[in-house]
Order: structure tokens, then C-alpha cells, then sequence
């Protein structure tokens, strides 16, 4: 009877742990045995409160990545902690439960300036994102314990691929890449017009992936010293030298982009900056009048013109008005705001863009009978109607809320009342619709009367999105499309120093991907110019004094344009979907290995 149990053991435990046959089947047993069989060449990590350590150490370095802090740096080392988890802990499960408490952690820590617009969302965003961090570990954990690869050889094109599969699955929310940590670092970033952000991505996972495999090399031969582990390892050295090659390429096309003379003059732009805080549920003893709010911007508009800017940049939504010719008409604030624009705009000669809301009639519209739009309203100097640009990429539950129509309404009702934008009693539909098509407009400098250049104008999150600016970019077209761009944002609703930094991070790299310049128009910051290259210039300093708002201020620049026509904006995240394609080979290859496990394991007992 012994005998039978035993054997029985044996089997469950094959199973169970597949070719590494020394784990033992609970934390129990994992203790009476301290030194379990290791895989070959790879040491052997067991320890909760080791894991736990490295777990916080990757939470810690990549928290301090990323801006406001910004020690950039650290980039290159901040998921050695998490790796060396992934390839040496003994027990599978509690790396995947490990990686995605490491996900949760960083993404609650770091997010935490979304809760006071969206808790429920907050939070339920969080633990989405964490999801990649498991699905990410399966795979590496695969080329290191079963294919004896070095981390280098798969490690960036998995990182790669889980970031791009974020930034597009469930509308996309491309935030906290390891790119974004190094937007500072103009000579880096140059790549980005062939490869996108991904590229620079995929340059610093590779340099962490070199470094935690010497680690475990090292570690799994202490005889050697630190510099010699590359030299003894056929295949860590030649993916030490591949990395090294990477690295020098990087730089050397960095420094040839950023002289390479494509740069001439554009528009002069006068960036305009209000300070208004923004809470959803806001004390009416904090609350300020719209009228207030229109008096700030365009006394800072009439200061702004006395340098004769060409065009004038307000943010999304400085104030609530609608400037549709449908809406305005019968609202007298509205008239009066839409005259404002449009007298100065005649009699300053220039271009004034600013952000509205859109509100079209439907009443023979089976659907709903009106529709609300988040607009750009682009007033021109001839005193004619002012060209639109609706929103297209709206942002879920802060924009609209999914499932509105068909057959799954129920479950719209159900998450819509969770809202705070629905009222009382959760019954108000506030979700707006989105814009049909990427709109560029034309300009005439008045300081080149001959001379046309076109712009197109991300709304807010838009800027976010990398094919959102492409598409205005490239339009799909073998010609480039928009000369620069003008971003128009309210980040009031997200407090102030911690995410207004990260947002512009991100934005340099629309400027580098496209080689366009770009304006920023930002309530409560950070306004400003980006030029091709990817360098920041003319950030809106705090306003002096005599403003009635800490925050509130303008800047004066000229914008850039950019001969090329770059690689990105023509072909996209060509080399993200590569990745994301080896990431799923590789998927595929572990469950392969372990259905073929599975079943000789299946006959050696039918034996």
C-alpha cells in the first residue's frame, strides 16, 4: 500500500513541475527540502520574501523612471529585479501571481492622479494593465527555463509587444512606456520615425534583459568573476555584442538626424494657458464663472498679440460654450463668446484655434435626437464661418460610455449609472460621439503671404494615441499632410504636478515619430512648443503677479517645419506588430511543449 501512494506522488509531482522533478508540490514540502533540482545553468530562487524584494525593487526603479522625477537612468536597469524573478523562481504560479501584483502595484501607485476623476475606473484600469505583466512573464520565463536562451534574444520583442498590445486593446491606454522615461534624451529618440516609440522601447528592454542575464549567468557560476561571464557564455556573448551594436547604432542615426539641416521657419504661435482646476463634483464656493474664465483668455490673447503672432492657441475647452452655428444662435453667452473670437481673429489677421462642444439636432435620427461632439473651432482671418475638427478617439467612460446602442444597452445603463457626469440618479447620458474623419486646415503666414502651410489639431488624449497624430500626418496619402500640429488639452481634471510632465513626454514623441512641430495649449500646463527634433522650447512659465491665476500665462514661438516625410508616419508600427507577432509565436511555442509534456506523460502512465 506504501508503495502505491508513492508512486502515485511521484507521478502527480511529474506532472505537476514537468522536466524539473525536484520541486516539491507545496510550500511544505518546498521547505523540508531547501535545495530543490534546478534547471540546468539557471539558479534556483524559492524564497517569498526574496521575490517579494525584487518585486518592490521594480515597482521602486521604474516608479522613479518617469516624469516628474525623471531620473531616466535607471530605465536601463529598472526591470532586472522583475527578470531575475521571472528566470530563476522554482514555482510558475507565484511568478505569474508575483507579476501581476507588481503590475497592480505600479499602475495604483502611479495612476493614482486619475481616482479623483474616476475611482471605480481607476481602479478597474489598474487591474487591466497588470494583466500584461503575467502574460509577459509566460513567455519569458519559457525562453529562459525551457530553450536555455538568453533573455536578450526574446525579452524586447515581448516588452515591445505587450506595450503595443496596450496601447490598442480596449481603445489603447499607451502610458508608462519605458520610451516615454527618455524623451529628454534627444540622440535616443531620433529612431522614432522609423520604429515609433517602440523603437526606443525596445532599445532600453534589451539593455535590461544583457544585464539580468550576466546576473544569472554570474550567479549560476559564482566561479566566475562579473567580466568574464559574457566571454564564457557563446550565447550571452553574441547577444552582448548584438546589444552593443544596437546601442551605437542608435546613437550614431540619432546624432546624423539631428544635423541633418531639414528644418526651416513656420508660423509664429501664441500658446495661451488658463489655471482651472477641474473636480466632478465641485463646491459651488470653488466653482468659477464661465464669464470669469472667458474675461483670463482672451485678456491673455490681447497681451499675447502685441508680438503678431500668426495663430492663436487656446486649450481644449477653456470654458463651456457651443459654437455651432445650430447652437449659438439661440444662446446669447454663446453669441457673444463666438463674437469675441471672431472679431479679433478679422482684426488681428490671424488664426485663432480654440476648444468647444458641438451640439447637432437629430430628430429624424432613429438613433437619438442629438448629438454632442468635442470640437476644435478654427476661426480665420476673413471673418468667414470657422472650420470644425470633431474629436475621433473619445475616451471611454470619461467621454462616452461603451455599449450605448444595440442589444448589449443593458450593460451601457448598468455602467452609466455608476457615472458622476449622469446625475442624481444616474440616468443622464452625457456620451458624446465621435468625429468621422482626421481634418487638416490651411494657413497663410503673414509673414509669407505666398506661402500655405497645413495643420492638424489632437484633441486632449488624442496626442496620446500614436496613429492619431500619423494619420493627420499622413492620411494614408505619399505626400505629408500637416506641416505641425496643435495639440488643444484640459488637464485641470487631474490636479497639478504629476501628470501634466508624463503628458508632454509622451507628446515629444508624436513630434520625432511625424517630424513635425508641435503646440501645446494646456489648461493648467505645461504649454509649450516641441520641435521636430524632439527638443521642448517655450514652456508657459508662471504668470506674474498681477495675473488673477498662479498658472495662467502665454507663450510666443515660432513653430518648425520639417522636410521629411519619415518612415513612421508612412508605414506605422510596422515593427510592434513584428513584435507582438514573436511574442504570440513564442505563447504558442510554451503551450506546444507542454501539450507534448502532457501527453508522453500520459502514456508513460497508460504504460
Amino acid at each position: 500500500m506504501t508503495t502505491t501512494v508513492q508512486d502515485e506522488h511521484r507521478k502527480r509531482s511529474k506532472r505537476r513541475h514537468g522536466s524539473v522533478r525536484g520541486v516539491r508540490a507545496s510550500t511544505k514540502a518546498m521547505a523540508a527540502d531547501p535545495e530543490p533540482t534546478r534547471v540546468p545553468g539557471v539558479p534556483s530562487l524559492w524564497r517569498h520574501r526574496t521575490m517579494l524584494l525584487l518585486v518592490a525593487a521594480t515597482i521602486v526603479l521604474k516608479s522613479l523612471i518617469f516624469a516628474p522625477i525623471g531620473l531616466w537612468p535607471l530605465a536601463y536597469v529598472c526591470l532586472v529585479p522583475w527578470l531575475l524573478l521571472v528566470g530563476c523562481a522554482d514555482r510558475a504560479p507565484w511568478v505569474y501571481l508575483y507579476s501581476y501584483v507588481l503590475g497592480a502595484a505600479f499602475f495604483l501607485i502611479n495612476l493614482r492622479w486619475l481616482h479623483p476623476t474616476t475611482g471605480y475606473g481607476y481602479v478597474a484600469l489598474c487591474l487591466y494593465l497588470a494583466l500584461y505583466f503575467p502574460l509577459m512573464a509566460v513567455a519569458v520565463r519559457s525562453v529562459v527555463r525551457r530553450r536555455r536562451w538568453p533573455l536578450t534574444t526574446a525579452f524586447p520583442f515581448v516588452w515591445v509587444g505587450g506595450e503595443y498590445a496596450r496601447a490598442v486593446v480596449m481603445s489603447g491606454f499607451p502610458w508608462f512606456f519605458l520610451s516615454h522615461s527618455q524623451a529628454k534624451v534627444l540622440s535616443l529618440i531620433q529612431i522614432s520615425d522609423v520604429f515609433g516609440a517602440y523603437g526606443v522601447s525596445f532599445v532600453v528592454a534589451a539593455v535590461n534583459a544583457l544585464v539580468a542575464d550576466v546576473l544569472i549567468a554570474r550567479w549560476g557560476a559564482p566561479g566566475l568573476r562579473f567580466g568574464e561571464v559574457v566571454r564564457a557564455r557563446p550565447r550571452l556573448r553574441m547577444a552582448g555584442i548584438a546589444v552593443g551594436v544596437v546601442l551605437v547604432a542608435t546613437f550614431v542615426y540619432g546624432q546624423v538626424q539631428l544635423h541633418r539641416g531639414t528644418l526651416t521657419p513656420g508660423p509664429k504661435v501664441a500658446v495661451l494657458q488658463g489655471d482651472y482646476v477641474n473636480r466632478v463634483y465641485l463646491d459651488p464656493n470653488e466653482d468659477v464663472p464661465d464669464t470669469e474664465k472667458m474675461r483670463l483668455y482672451l485678456d491673455l490673447l490681447d497681451r499675447a498679440a502685441e508680438q503678431k503672432p500668426d495663430l492663436f492657441l487656446l486649450p481644449e475647452s477653456p470654458w463651456y460654450m457651443y459654437l455651432n452655428p445650430e447652437v449659438r444662435d439661440f444662446n446669447r453667452f454663446f453669441r457673444q463668446c463666438f463674437q469675441a473670437f471672431q472679431d479679433r481673429a478679422s482684426r488681428l489677421g490671424a488664426y485663432i484655434v480654440t476648444g468647444a462642444a458641438s451640439l447637432m439636432r437629430t430628430p429624424n435620427d432613429l438613433v437619438t435626437d442629438q448629438r454632442i461632439y468635442n470640437s476644435a473651432m478654427v476661426f480665420k482671418p476673413d471673418g468667414s464661418e470657422p472650420d470644425r475638427y470633431d474629436k475621433v478617439h473619445l475616451v471611454p467612460f470619461g467621454e462616452f460610455v461603451p455599449f450605448r446602442f444595440g442589444r448589449l444597452r443593458f450593460l451601457y445603463l448598468w455602467l452609466n449609472s455608476f457615472m458622476p457626469w449622469s446625475g442624481p440618479d444616474g440616468t443622464g447620458e452625457y456620451s458624446m460621439f465621435p468625429g468621422k474623419a482626421f481634418r487638416t486646415f490651411a494657413m497663410k503666414p503673414r509673414s509669407e503671404p505666398g506661402r500655405t502651410l497645413h495643420f492638424g489639431i489632437p484633441i486632449c488624449y488624442e496626442d496620446v494615441m500614436p496613429y492619431v497624430s500619423r494619420r493627420f500626418v499622413s492620411g494614408g496619402k505619399p505626400t505629408k499632410q500637416a506641416d505641425f500640429l496643435l495639440n488643444m488639452s484640459n488637464d485641470g481634471w487631474f490636479t497639478l504636478g504629476v501628470q501634466q510632465p508624463q503628458h508632454l513626454a509622451i507628446c515629444t514623441f508624436r513630434a520625432v515619430e511625424n517630424r513635425v512641430g508641435i503646440a501645446r495649449a494646456v489648461n493648467t500646463g505645461i504649454s509649450g512648443f516641441i520641435q521636430p527634433t524632439g527638443r521642448q522650447y517655450g514652456l508657459v512659465p508662471s504668470a506674474s503677479a498681477t495675473m488673477v491665476r498662479p498658472n495662467a500665462g502665454f507663450s510666443v514661438a515660432t513653430l518648425m517645419v520639417d522636410s521629411r516625410y519619415s518612415i513612421y508616419s508612412r508605414y506605422g508600427d510596422w515593427f510592434a506588430v513584428i513584435c507582438v507577432i514573436v511574442w504570440v509565436v513564442i505563447f504558442l511555442d510554451y503551450w506546444v511543449v507542454r501539450v507534448r509534456a502532457a501527453r508522453a506523460e500520459a502514456a508513460e502512465d497508460h504504460a
